[in-house]
């Protein structure tokens, strides 16, 4: 046996890989062109190219990176097609159990946290939330969008004065880029990091999160003001 056939076999595995990258991202790129057909064979794709950190020979610091610049994905998009095939994943589902359900209501549901548990009030106990995953899943052809929110949000304790609410409002282009958006930036400065993703990535504050505290601040200054003014002595007139 020549002693240096050992050499060989990383070599024919490097290879392998580097054609498997290259194959997974000429793929990527002719299945985005229709995005809507394809979507769950890219998510099965930015699924292999994350797990393998293929966006890293390509010359790009993530796979949301990658999807961005070279797909047109919004980073957000690619965060949650990745984050579906996970969890279905993590839940034992197959892509046959969940693709009819569709992306909507696996978006919605997929928030949910496969290792998490959800108390339930009525019977006392606390319940995997996997197995509530699997459920909605599987059941979701029977349920409207609406109910699956519904459903997703009682599992995550978000109700009564924790639900979350919408609110919208119109400004000028002008204020939003100088004034409100300038504030959002500060105060995520103030705020520091709000962790990491699971690429490792840092997270940024919503800009519903930087509002409240914006706000609170004020709130806190106001109050200030209000009580220094409010216990300034009146000299005695003479």
């Amino acid at each position: 046996m020549d002693p240096y056939d050992h050499f060989s076999i990383p070599a024919i595995h490097g290879e392998a890989i580097a054609g498997r990258s290259a194959t997974v991202r000429k793929q990527l790129i002719m299945l985005v062109g229709n995005i809507k057909q394809n979507t769950f064979d890219l998510m099965d794709l930015l699924m292999e190219a994350k797990a393998n950190n293929y966006p890293a020979q390509w010359g790009f610091a993530s796979v949301t990176d990658y999807g961005m610049q070279e797909l047109g994905l919004k980073e957000r998009k690619t965060q949650y097609l990745i984050r579906i095939g996970e969890v279905c994943k993590a839940v034992g589902l197959k892509r046959a159990d969940y693709e009819t359900a569709g992306i909507s209501k696996l978006r919605d549901i997929c928030t949910l946290n496969p290792e998490g548990s959800w108390f339930n009030p009525d019977t006392k106990t606390n319940e995997p939330l996997d197995e509530w995953i699997v459920g909605l899943i599987t059941d979701a052809e029977n349920q409207s969008s609406e109910e699956i929110s519904e459903a997703v949000l009682k599992l995550k304790g978000m109700v009564g004065e924790d639900r979350p609410v919408v609110r919208s409002c119109s400004m000028t282009q002008s204020t939003w880029t100088n004034v409100v958006n300038v504030a959002y930036e500060r105060m995520r400065l103030k705020l520091g990091s709000a962790g990491r993703d699971d690429q490792g990535m840092a997270r940024e504050y919503t800009d519903g999160v930087c509002l409240e505290m914006i706000c609170a601040d004020w709130l806190a200054g106001e109050a200030l003001e209000h009580e220094e003014a409010d216990s300034t002595i009146p000299m005695e007139e003479i």
